[in-house]
């Protein structure tokens, strides 16, 4: 008899519950595409304040892929202390093998840390602190 009046029960109750509609996206929602995602455009400076770091820093070279043989490497002269604290490491072994963007990139990093006395000399020459 329980289940008798159990059946009749859920018989009742969804006699009384309507039938959820169905959702349907309108064809105008449902045509448009969404944007994909584009990739972050590294800004070059060309004549900026890390060109000039790095020509106070890398010397006679003047270059971004300096390496002199005094433990400082790239064109902002960073140490393997400094490349791997800042994250060089996820994108070359030393900041020379990188590419110009990926060492301020990095330098950036240092920069928010230790401020511009991570390039002492060459920061002071060039008025930045």
């Amino acid at each position: 008899m329980a289940v008798l009046i159990g059946a009749v029960a859920l018989l009742t109750v969804a006699s009384i519950v309507p039938e959820e509609p169905e959702f349907r996206v309108p064809d105008e929602v449902a045509a448009v595409e969404e944007p994909e995602a584009e990739e972050p455009e590294v800004v070059v400076e060309p004549y900026g304040v890390w060109d000039r770091l790095m020509q106070c820093e890398a010397g006679s070279s003047g270059q971004w892929r300096a390496n002199t043989g005094n433990g400082y490497y790239g064109g902002l002269q960073m140490d393997m202390t400094f490349w791997r604290r800042y994250g060089g490491m996820a994108y070359a072994a030393r900041p020379n093998l990188a590419s110009r963007e990926i060492q301020i990139q990095v330098a950036r990093r240092g920069l928010a840390v230790q401020g511009w006395g991570a390039w002492p000399a060459c920061s002071r020459r060039l008025g930045l602190r």
